[in-house]
């Protein structure tokens, strides 16, 4: 399975007066792919969560288990 770190930030950061309005309430996931995976949630409260996601393959995956792995975190991430 997928290791991840998760930093909650302190402080409660506000969404950027540049932004529209109407996209203040939503829910923004960024992604830095690569064998380290880093990721930033922006929830509608304005919360920042993000962390890393190691998807470094074991020795015995196939070559497409890193995509399933990262499939089901994204999956998660959704829920």
């Amino acid at each position: 399975m997928a290791e991840t770190t998760v930093t909650p930030h302190a402080g409660g950061a506000m969404p950027l007066s540049a932004h529209p309005p109407h996209l203040a309430e939503r829910v923004l996931l960024a992604l830095d792919l690569g064998t380290t995976t880093g990721w930033a949630l922006r929830q509608a409260d304005a919360g920042i969560t993000s962390g890393t996601l190691s998807l470094r393959p074991s020795r015995y995956d196939g070559g497409g288990m890193r995509y399933v792995r990262f499939r089901a975190w994204l999956d998660g991430m959704a829920e």
